[in-house]
């Protein structure tokens, strides 16, 4: 595959480190104007997820579709999903959000969490979209948690694990940014007390933006009636594992992590990461080259944070990579 080489990365001289970047791009400008229209689909154990359609009056019916997956506590309303929406449609590009399990408009749809492990449900999204528009190219990316399930997805279906579905050729390209591709060793950073501002962000965010029906679960609000959790550790062993069906969170990290699976990705696929991101480390990314396969590129910044990126004319330079790597690589 013919390396891709985008414009380097030159942050902002005001938004300086990795913190500071990923802080500032959950503020980051998002794009206006958009009006999506609604799609639910259904997935596993009677749960729907959201897919928001943005669509253009000139585009035709078979023009390319994408369908973008966002990160933990966002939705189709991210800045960073608002943004791509209207890049995407500017090229032509007929735009698919998706809210995922207990997200965004999906709230009182499910009686499940979203985690890592759920690739499945980025099948069944795309698999709408192709049933929808079945004379158009695919493509799909995906942000932080919602990489790494991209990444799930594709690299199951080239390991053999997961039927191959009927659209799967019309799948052109991929991109995942910051994902947390081994579990445990984000778990195990994210311990360190430096980070636990993160901690418990996260944990105040998804507390409060659980699936409604949950609370149908008696042990769910046996753990709801204890104190909060400190750390993400302590979340999914309290919560996403036990309620996910795993045994405790080192079970779900063993079982849900993508890459168990990555070297087996047989889609033109793109890895955005950063070497200051304090979320996820870098070197998950490095220590096991052999983790990746052929058709995978990484591509690692000294600088961007989780997910940040916030250049010198405040723009967010991973929308321009993302965009560069779906639309304007020859389609193989």
């Amino acid at each position: 595959m013919k390396p891709f080489q985008p414009s380097p990365f030159r942050p902002s001289r005001l938004v300086r480190g990795g913190h500071l970047q990923t802080i500032l791009s959950i503020r980051a400008e998002s794009a206006s104007g958009l009006a999506p229209r609604q799609h639910f689909v259904e997935v596993s154990e009677g749960d729907r997820i959201v897919l928001h359609e943005d669509d253009r009056d000139d585009l035709r019916f078979d023009s390319p579709c994408v369908l973008f997956v966002h990160g933990l506590s966002g939705s189709h309303a991210s800045p960073y999903m608002k943004r791509f929406a209207s890049r995407f449609l500017r090229r032509g590009y007929r735009v698919f959000r998706v809210d995922m399990r207990g997200c965004g408009s999906g709230a009182d749809l499910a009686y499940q969490l979203t985690h890592a492990g759920r690739s499945q449900d980025v099948l069944d999204a795309l698999s709408h979209i192709a049933a929808l528009y079945p004379s158009s190219d695919l493509f799909a990316a995906g942000v932080s948690l919602g990489g790494a399930q991209l990444l799930r997805a594709v690299g199951r279906i080239g390991a053999g694990l997961q039927k191959t579905p009927d659209w799967y050729l019309r799948l052109r390209r991929v991109a995942a940014v910051a994902p947390p591709v081994d579990l445990m060793r984000c778990s195990d950073h994210m311990q360190k007390l430096r980070l636990r501002l993160y901690n418990y962000y996260f944990i105040r965010s998804l507390l409060r933006r659980l699936p409604k029906r949950l609370w149908d679960n008696e042990a769910f609000k046996r753990e709801m009636s204890r104190p909060a959790p400190r750390t993400l550790r302590e979340l999914d062993d309290r919560f996403t594992a036990p309620l996910s069906g795993f045994r405790d969170a080192i079970h779900y990290y063993r079982e849900s992590s993508c890459n168990r699976v990555t070297r087996e990705i047989n889609v033109p696929t793109l890895v955005l990461a950063s070497k200051d991101d304090p979320i996820v480390p870098v070197r998950s990314f490095q220590d096991a080259p052999s983790q990746w396969s052929s058709t995978t590129q990484l591509l690692i910044t000294p600088q961007g944070g989780h997910a940040g990126y916030i250049g010198r004319n405040h723009q967010c330079w991973m929308d321009e990579v993302i965009e560069h790597w779906l639309v304007d690589q020859p389609v193989t």
